[in-house]
């Protein structure tokens, strides 16, 4: 049996399984040890379906709605029309729609996400100024969807004066201003050239860091701030130009690379309680992979399911430090020589 599935331990579909945690192998309970019987976690689960948002999916606790994610892409074909001049037209026109769409996207999650607050408790609502509080009643769809809307209605000003001044000419531009585009918006390419150079980072970060040091995490010499730097680099959150100048700007990890570790935090905590690996539809399960530095382009979706069930299982840890230095082991070692067991050595620091 291959030790790349280690989710079979868990595979369920339904909400109604996660009660039974007691048959759990120990190493994967401890992820959901904070709720003390299977009854209160039972109680709990019944408290988040009620704040099911949007659009119904296979299951929508861990699925965040698709108005989330970009719409649909659908361009004129080059052979339907005689004249050059009318094919452009209509090819600019698909586009321009495709921007209104993904544009009318953000503002249809941000709808979702108000209701949702609204219903929350006041004392339970998620707050900027402590990334690492998950709200008790947020599932995981919750979860995303709020760093979803925080990450694209910063950017939702600029796209839309872009929008409004060059319209069909956008698409021209966009490529050169990928961190300013709301996620609803990229286009598949413009989503497949970030994913392929994010990989090739990820593989240069990694080349350099074995290089300069070859015993790995746990050597005296590997310390936070270089094990900071080379996340940055290797999960694509700081600009490809600070590899070129050679040096990562200070502040740049209180800035970006804190509040991804406390999204995945959020995030490994709401996959396990709402249905693990195996509930999450393609789309969200490439997303999850490529946020936690796995490579996603040319692995099957079988092999991503293994993957992100081995992060899973090898980081869940009931203390938060000891998760912490878990997931820094990880960050720091290539997924095809992540530990196969546990029981493996970690940091006294993390990230």
């Amino acid at each position: 049996m291959s030790c790349r599935t280690p989710w079979r331990y868990c595979a369920y579909a339904s909400r109604q399984q996660v009660t039974g945690i007691s048959n759990w192998p120990p190493s994967l309970r401890v992820a959901v040890s904070h709720t003390s019987t299977s009854s209160s976690v039972a109680k709990l689960l019944q408290s988040r379906c009620i704040h099911n948002d949007g659009p119904k999916t296979a299951n929508p606790l861990i699925n965040p709605p698709s108005v989330s994610r970009p719409p649909p892409l659908t361009l004129p074909r080059r052979r339907d029309f005689e004249s050059a001049p009318k094919y452009y037209f209509e090819l600019g026109k698909g586009y321009l729609r495709f921007y209104k769409d993904g544009f009318k996207n953000v503002l249809a999650s941000n709808r979702l996400l108000r209701e949702k607050l609204n219903r929350t408790p006041a004392d339970d609502r998620p707050s900027i100024l402590r990334p690492y509080y998950v709200p008790r009643t947020f599932s995981r769809a919750d979860w995303v969807l709020l760093w979803r809307v925080r990450h694209d209605m910063i950017r939702l000003p600029f796209f839309g004066l872009m929008l409004i001044v060059i319209g069909e000419f956008t698409v021209l531009v966009v490529a050169y201003v990928d961190h300013l585009v709301p996620y609803t918006c990229r286009i598949p390419t413009q989503i497949f050239s970030a994913l392929e150079k994010g990989e090739q980072r990820r593989k240069a970060a990694f080349d350099e860091l074995e290089a300069k040091y070859p015993h790995g995490v746990l050597s005296p010499r590997v310390t936070q701030p270089v094990a900071r730097s080379h996340v940055l680099r290797s999960l694509h959150i700081s600009g490809s130009m600070w590899d070129k100048l050679g040096f990562t700007p200070p502040g740049m990890w209180e800035a970006k690379g804190k509040y991804r570790m406390a999204y995945l935090e959020g995030d490994d905590k709401n996959i396990v309680e709402d249905g693990g690996p195996t509930g999450l539809e393609y789309d969200e399960l490439r997303i999850a992979c490529a946020e936690r530095g796995i490579d996603t382009l040319g692995k099957s979706e079988t092999e991503l399911r293994g993957w992100l069930g081995d992060w899973l299982r090898l980081t869940a840890a009931e203390d938060i430090t000891e998760r912490r230095r878990r997931m820094t082991v990880l960050f720091l070692t290539r997924p095809e020589n992540w530990p196969q067991h546990r029981d493996f050595a970690v940091p006294e620091w993390h990230l």
